[in-house]
């Protein structure tokens, strides 16, 4: 509420006679909008001047109360999940961002815990569930930060006493790192695997590998994206959860994308193809909504690009994760590590914010590079050149004579 508050008194008139009126603002704990409340504190006839009123008032500590954050006892996670959930915060978030926050409010924690006041959830009690839920280690993760996100941000706006939240998040132990290490495949894999696919799935799949574009923004591309005459492909918006946003994951992300004349070749071989090549046609439009949208990503991976992953070898263990951008994890791969590309080139290409993203997430140097630096470090250690020293001979005669060392 801001700034500390006394209320006022009025006289109403009741049933039982004229009475105090207490009236003061409190902020609903859903809307999160300041509203004026009432409490009858008693008739004129028991409290017959205002002074005596006010000390009805003090002794029920109502000027504490109000002055609190509100209903600290009466607040249910649900409350705190709702008021987060239609907040400026939120909606300040990217698309996806909301997509799988609310998904976790909604299906995990709502369900879970939205019928206990906030106060009082435990953290013991919030890590038994937490490593309960058949889950990987990141999304208990994420699903324990996205908890801590609702709690804060009640905590913020004194819906909930301050310091709750740090004080629960400490007490919480639970693993949230990954063994997942991404497929990196090199170019002679990728050229299999393009062998085994038709079209436009084989375009899709050069178009990932070429650039490292999200699946989401190539799925958003139109014709009048494709710059022919500037060789690059602009990044405008990305089709997601069936719908189109504007919002790209970062402000990078809106970085034109470089296009070789290789690649502009291969997308114009496929605009000559498609039915649907109109300059605000989708690019990969879908033929079952006769080019109303785009094509799915999960289908495209599940029916094409993962069964020609396994016929190529790629995909050795099963069950094993392998989509679209394990193609952008092999760009990064093999622009370092491969090509020694510079970083900030294959970070421009890649449009991440920050280098350590490119460095640390998403390049990998492969078995045989790592081999062959190894073989270099050995070579060094024993492998130690002959050298000759120049002496002084002592003895017959000779004065000068080589020795060999080492």
């Amino acid at each position: 509420m801001g700034r500390y508050q006394r209320g006022w008194l009025r006289v109403v008139e009741r049933k039982q006679g004229r009475m105090w009126q207490f009236r003061y603002y409190a902020v609903d704990s859903i809307s999160g909008k300041k509203q004026e409340r009432s409490k009858i504190i008693g008739t004129l006839s028991d409290f017959p001047t205002e002074s005596k009123c006010w000390r009805e008032i003090d002794r029920q500590r109502l000027i504490e109360k109000i002055n609190r954050p509100q209903t600290d006892d009466k607040l249910r996670f649900r409350h705190i999940a709702d008021f987060y959930l239609n907040s400026d915060a939120f909606n300040k978030l990217a698309p996806t961002t909301q997509y799988c926050y609310r998904h976790i409010v909604n299906d995990y924690l709502v369900p879970a815990w939205g019928a206990q006041f906030a106060v009082d959830i435990k953290s013991l009690a919030v890590e038994k569930w937490l490593r309960s839920l058949d889950l990987a280690a990141p999304t208990r993760g994420k699903t324990k930060y996205v908890m801590m996100v609702v709690f804060l941000h009640a905590e913020k706006h004194e819906r909930i006493s301050d310091g709750f939240t740090a004080n629960l998040e400490s007490k919480i132990d639970i693993e949230s790192s990954s063994n997942y290490e991404a497929v990196i495949l090199t170019p002679k894999q990728t050229f299999t695997i393009l062998k085994l696919m038709c079209q436009p799935e084989s375009t899709i799949t050069v178009l990932v590998a070429a650039t490292g574009l999200r699946f989401s923004e190539v799925a958003g591309l139109q014709w009048q994206d494709i710059d022919y005459a500037n060789e690059c492909i602009h990044v405008r918006r990305k089709w997601i959860d069936g719908k189109t946003s504007e919002e790209l994951k970062t402000k990078l992300s809106r970085s034109a994308v470089p296009m070789a004349a290789e690649l502009a070749r291969v997308l114009l071989d496929w605009r000559k193809a498609t039915p649907y090549g109109k300059p605000t046609d989708w690019v990969f439009a879908s033929a079952k909504t006769h080019g109303r949208t785009p094509r799915v990503g999960n289908m495209l991976v599940a029916d094409h690009l993962r069964p020609a992953a396994i016929k190529a070898g790629v995909i050795l263990k099963p069950g094993q994760r392998f989509g679209f951008h394990n193609l952008r994890h092999s760009l990064s791969s093999l622009l370092i590590t491969g090509q020694k590309s510079d970083v900030r080139t294959t970070q421009d290409i890649l449009r991440h914010s920050s280098s350590a993203t490119t460095i640390d997430l998403y390049t990998q140097s492969p078995m045989a590079q790592r081999i062959a630096a190894q073989e270099s470090v050995l070579r060094a250690i024993l492998r130690q050149p002959t050298t000759r020293v120049r002496i002084r001979a002592v003895r017959n005669g000779s004065r000068v004579g080589w020795r060999k060392r080492g």
